[in-house]
């Protein structure tokens, strides 16, 4: 008997990149409902129809007609399983403008490593005309409905207030806001209040220097000090911030450590380790393993968070690979 697979993401996600509208995240996997969208009309019926043929297609006979073959967010479908007219998380990334270079930056091919710092429109397609119009067409779960908005930074995108208005106006279940955390933004103070808004950042340091290492502009202590506003009179707060490891540079216990205190002492208790895309997202770990020590970085990291009675955050994706390339190499 034929196995069958399924996928929440495929059946719950609509990704809008600049380049085109996807139903996934995880690095341009199948289906594309449109490439190089340029803000038209969209058809209701096609992207159900799109999603419907992919899902369909997620068998052992079929499943090399996709590009889902051997993705992570694959599971063995159930008889629960069922296609879903709506979406309940929608990723707004549909730009690239961003006011820091992170050396580590998925989208640098993107935005070639400029560094912008006045507000600008998208280049490829504004957000808004389409975000009203899926809430129109009926394609978003009004009353289950996360959004995540991250591509370049929302502090030089001059649809962010905007699109933040809308979905308050709809009442969005709640937003998930990633930004280099350079420039204050008073509207994300007002949805932390509200409880409407998880904030993420990557700060990866815990000093200056290193911080212009890895970030390209000289702003560690505007990000700190914004951190402080952001969580001030806010019990633990919805602040989430990273700690990307990047190798030769923050890749040691001595940096993990710091960075961990630092935090801390900003009464900010949600933290996320991550390893930079080079390996996460770009390597063939069968071929090249992580580097023998990201395993004692891993499991310092949650035993540093732990102590501190601090919410320790991963990508499924990343623990699974530490697990399956990481643990059998540390000493």
């Amino acid at each position: 008997m034929r196995k069958a697979y399924f996928c929440d993401e495929l059946n719950k996600t609509l990704t809008c990149f600049h380049d085109g509208i996807f139903a996934c995240c995880s690095g341009r996997k199948a289906p594309a409902y449109y490439r190089n969208y340029k803000g038209q009309k969209i058809d209701k019926n096609f992207i159900i129809q799109v999603k419907k043929q992919t899902l369909d297609l997620l068998t052992d006979e079929n499943i090399d007609k996709t590009d889902c073959k051997g993705c992570f967010y694959l599971r063995e479908r159930t008889a629960e399983d069922k296609l879903s007219p709506t979406f309940n998380m929608l990723h707004i990334s549909n730009w690239t403008h961003c006011n820091c270079g992170c050396i580590y930056c998925a989208r640098m091919i993107d935005s070639q490593g400029t560094i912008t710092t006045k507000k600008r429109k998208s280049e490829y397609y504004d957000m808004l005309p389409l975000l009203k119009q899926l809430y129109k067409e009926g394609l978003l779960d009004k009353e289950n409905l996360n959004v995540c908005i991250q591509g370049g930074d929302i502090s030089v995108l001059k649809e962010f207030e905007p699109l933040m208005k809308e979905l308050l106006k709809q009442d969005v279940c709640k937003v998930n806001v990633l930004s280099n955390n350079i420039v204050y933004q008073p509207i994300i103070k007002k949805l932390l209040k509200l409880n409407k808004i998880s904030f993420m950042t990557s700060l990866d340091c815990a000093n200056p220097e290193l911080y212009y290492k890895l970030k390209r502009v000289d702003k560690f202590q505007e990000c700190i000090n914004n951190l402080r506003k952001y969580a001030k009179g806010l019990k633990d707060p919805p602040i989430i911030v990273k700690y990307i490891v990047v190798e030769h540079l923050n890749d040691n216990i001595n940096e993990i450590s710091q960075f961990i205190d630092l935090i801390y002492s900003l009464g900010i208790n949600n933290v996320e380790f991550m390893i930079d895309n080079k390996w996460s997202l770009f390597t063939n770990l069968e071929e090249i393993p992580f580097p023998s020590h990201y395993w004692d970085l891993y499991t310092y990291f949650k035993k540093a968070c732990e102590e501190k009675n601090m919410h320790f955050l991963i990508w499924k994706k990343v623990e699974q690979d530490l697990i399956k390339y990481a643990s059998h190499n540390s000493m």
